[in-house]
């Protein structure tokens, strides 16, 4: 089965154009990639949990990396989502126009979410778990690179200058950037998706005949 890839115009109608949203959710999909996940998740799961993980790294990383440790996978996208889903349920305004594409991009409709993440190749869920415990990057638009370098005494290994964003802030146009990358790094994602029911169900076991 395979879903269709995601537009800008979805992403900011998923976001309500609100900036801190869609902001968080490009810089999650940045640091930590679901690439390796998407597969069994629902886009707007996906989004959700970019945005509301990297927040909480950015807000307080010591606490947050410290939970990831020890918790489970379920346990973490739970927590992550404890937030995230209703950050993003607030801002949310799909159109009628796009409403169609939306369910297709959410097969899962939410359901069964630890029977998905139980079917996750580990490695890939331990990647993710590292990346959750490093710092945030600091984004800038190019003509605020300097001074963020001199704020950070030269140390420029933490700066990601937006080069898909105007070189200067213009109003009315950042959202719609951020809205276009986050749209183009889940298009880069596997499309195709077991169904829910192949997820959840026990594999048959062949005993071998006797005769």
């Amino acid at each position: 089965m395979e879903r269709p890839k995601t537009t800008k115009q979805l992403i900011i109608e998923l976001t309500g154009g609100n900036q801190g949203l869609v902001s968080s959710a490009h810089h999650g999909l940045y640091e930590t990639p679901l690439n390796n996940i998407y597969q069994k998740l629902d886009s707007d799961e996906a989004v959700a949990f970019a945005a509301s993980s990297w927040k909480s790294r950015e807000k307080d990383l010591d606490s947050f990396a410290s939970f990831v440790e020890s918790a489970s996978a379920y346990e973490i996208f739970n927590e992550v989502y404890r937030i995230g889903m209703p950050w993003l349920k607030k801002h949310r305004r799909i159109s009628e126009e796009l409403g169609p594409l939306h369910e297709k991009l959410n097969p899962f409709r939410g359901k069964d979410l630890k029977a998905r993440l139980e079917s996750v190749n580990p490695e890939s869920l331990q990647t993710l778990r590292e990346g959750l415990q490093r710092e945030v990057n600091i984004y800038v638009f190019g003509s605020g690179y300097q001074e963020a370098k001199k704020m950070l005494d030269g140390d420029n290994s933490g700066i990601i200058v937006m080069g898909f964003q105007n070189a200067y802030p213009k109003s009315g146009r950042i959202v719609p950037a951020f809205a276009a990358e986050v749209s183009t790094m889940l298009s880069k994602y596997p499309q195709h998706y077991q169904s829910l029911e192949d997820i959840t169900s026990p594999r048959r076991v062949i005993q071998p005949s006797l005769f």
